[in-house]
Formats: structure tokens, sequence, C-alpha cells
């Protein structure tokens, strides 16, 4: 059997954690490029290069689509946070690791960024951010207080220190919102050596 026979099979046939994660990987760059309201779910099926049966067998409709995209997005934050923190003791080193993961996470890749805009116009969508900016806190927070224990962190308000290391990052991610030629990545050192110097004991 000829060798792209035997792939197209093998597609065909393909896990359906497979074709889930094939579907939003061309979803995310269809919202991107047209915009959460301008894309159709006919799009999405060209994009995802599947038929429409199996774009509905795994999603109801464009909706449930987008809110699994932004879900997929904030595990794979998280869950990098979650690794992060089961190898690093120190709590500045940990931080600086966390802002590292969340710029490169939505900053590193331009079509995220776009996408990421398209949260902020979507009612669910904005509900779900706001919970992940709440656990990105409470997560930022609880390091805080153990840099502070440890004698690391200076004994400053941990919630007010938390939303403003999260403000520090989403600034960056703002501007590269708007702007195609802001470098992120090339001023996240600056802004953690800035950071670092306010909270550090």
């Amino acid at each position: 059997m000829p060798q792209d026979s035997t792939q197209a099979r093998l597609r065909r046939h393909a896990p359906p954690e497979e074709r889930r994660a094939q579907i939003l990987a061309a979803a995310l760059a269809c919202f991107s490029e047209k915009g959460y309201h301008a894309a159709t779910m006919d799009d999405l099926v060209r994009a995802s290069g599947l038929s429409k049966g199996s774009l509905y067998w795994h999603f109801r409709g464009k909706q449930d689509v987008f809110l699994a995209v932004f879900d997929r997005f904030a595990a794979e934050i998280f869950a990098a946070w979650d690794a992060a923190a089961a190898e690093v003791e120190d709590a500045l080193e940990l931080l600086r690791r966390f802002g590292e993961i969340a710029i490169e996470g939505v900053g590193s890749q331009g079509v995220l960024l776009r996408a990421w805009a398209e949260f902020f116009s979507h009612p669910e969508a904005r509900e779900r951010l706001a919970g992940v900016y709440r656990r990105s806190r409470e997560t930022l927070a609880a390091t805080l207080r153990r840099g502070i224990a440890q004698g690391e962190i200076r004994e400053l308000p941990v919630e007010g220190m938390a939303a403003a290391l999260t403000a520090l990052i989403e600034g960056l991610l703002l501007q590269a919102m708007v702007d195609a030629d802001f470098e992120i990545r090339a001023h996240w050192p600056t802004l953690w050596d800035l950071a670092c110097g306010g909270i550090a004991a």
C-alpha cells in the first residue's frame, strides 16, 4: 500500500483526542485570522481538513469550539506552571519562570495573541478569562507568601504584589497585541529585573 494512502487511512481513524486537537489547532488559526464573529463552521471545516459531520461529532457549534480553544490554552499554561512549581524551590526563581511561561505561551505566537484579543470580546470567554486571572493571582500569592516565609521577598501585601505582577505581564501582552513590531520576549528580562528589584528582600 502506498505510504500516502496509509497515512490518510491512519488520519481517518485517529483517536478522538487527536482529532479534537486537530480541530482546535485549526480553529485557533481561523479565529485569529477572521475573528470569532466572522469565522463560520464552514471555515473551521476547511481549516481542519475534516468533514462537517466530524466537526459536529466533537463540538455542538462554533461557540463550543471557541470556548474549547480557550480552555485548552488555559490548561496548558497552568500545567506548565504546576510543572515548574514541582521543580523550583526558590520563590523568586519560580515567579520568574511563571512569567516566562505566560510570555512564551501567549506572546511568542501571533496567532495566540490575536485569539487572546478575541477572548476579551466574547462574554463567556471573558468570564472564563476572569477565572484564569483569579487562579493566576492565587498561585502568585501563594508563591509570594512562601518567599516571604523564606526571607526572599519583602513583607508587602501579597494580593497587591500578585495583581502587580499579573498587570506587568498583561501590559507586555497588550502591547504585542496592537503592535506587530513589539518584541515581547526581548522586553521580559528588563521587566523582570524591575519587578524583582521591587519585591526582593
